[in-house]
């Protein structure tokens, strides 16, 4: 943690670190092209209502789906590439942490047919740094959020993607309470790092519970929580119980270890656990979790 907080000092001292005004999000379209817009999660239930209106191009459905959780320490560690590209081909949705929006990165997820969406923190130089969810299914609505480290001033981002489900023994579900298509909602996240009273850390995850509060479908609620004490833990079991979420457990936890603590959690409401694990890798910090889930 002091190597990243030299590392970001630095880059500000250099006029690097380029910071918006509006939290910036990035997302990939058809053949690679990308658009930069700003997604605010008070347009989100216009943009569910208009897509229950409609019919959804692909959807979720009954099958077990994998999931992939991965902070890839910027892309800094050798093997990166390899690693990803085997991941990403094996899995349906894929939470990335500490991502660096870079042409290889980029192929990398077009390869392996996954449509994305980036939340960025910053830009250093002209690469997007930030969180980013891939999926095999489009994502009929996503918004970003941003909150920035009160010692360092340095952000850290979450987005939360909807994605549509169906019902194979019927049609396209929908909520009864709204009209809009029935959804898994996922959000990812990279939590506030460099404060010792967890406020601002406290702020960021209940900015993405509000966000969150009104849905009453399947969550996944994964990423970098930054649980390095106990009173993160204490907090984010706080909003795990307000969203009515459960952690998976590991039965055999080769997850990496901060301050002799797990800081990569997946917390999840309305879906099966079909399995579980940590992936040991020398190509991050972290080691991936892996999960197999089910629309029940």
């Amino acid at each position: 943690m002091k190597r990243l907080a030299s590392s970001v000092l630095l880059a500000v001292l250099c006029g690097c670190i380029t910071l918006t005004v509006e939290p910036r999000a990035v997302v990939s379209g058809p053949g690679g092209a990308t658009r930069v817009t700003t997604l605010k999660c008070e347009a989100v239930d216009r943009l569910l209502q208009a897509a229950g209106e409609g019919e959804a191009a692909g959807a979720l459905d009954r099958r077990p789906f994998r999931l992939l959780v991965w902070n890839i320490h910027k892309q800094g560690d050798s093997g990166w590439e390899r690693d990803l590209s085997g991941f990403a081909a094996a899995s349906d949705v894929l939470l990335l942490q500490e991502t660096v929006l870079q042409p290889p990165l980029r192929k990398i997820l077009e390869d392996s047919g996954l449509r994305w969406v980036m939340a960025s923190s910053f830009l250093l130089g002209a690469d997007d740094n930030g969180v980013l969810t891939a999926s095999r299914i489009a994502p009929i609505a996503s918004c970003t959020q941003r909150a920035v480290e009160p010692l360092i001033r340095f952000p850290k981002s979450a987005v939360i993607s909807w994605l549509p489900i169906t019902d194979t023994r019927t049609d396209t579900r929908t909520d009864a309470r709204t009209g809009s298509t029935e959804t898994l909602a996922i959000a990812n996240v990279h939590s506030i790092n460099f404060e010792l009273a967890p406020d601002v850390y406290r702020a960021q995850l209940e900015a993405l519970a509000d966000a969150l509060a009104g849905h009453r479908g399947p969550i996944i609620f994964a990423g970098d929580f930054n649980t390095w004490n106990d009173a993160r833990d204490a907090v984010m079991g706080e909003i795990a119980a307000r969203l009515g979420l459960s952690e998976l457990n590991l039965r055999v936890d080769q997850r990496a270890v901060f301050f002799g603590r797990h800081l990569d959690h997946i917390f999840i409401r309305g879906l099966q656990l079909i399995d579980v694990g940590a992936i040991p890798v020398t190509s991050s910090d972290h080691n991936p979790l892996a999960a197999t889930l089910r629309i029940p």
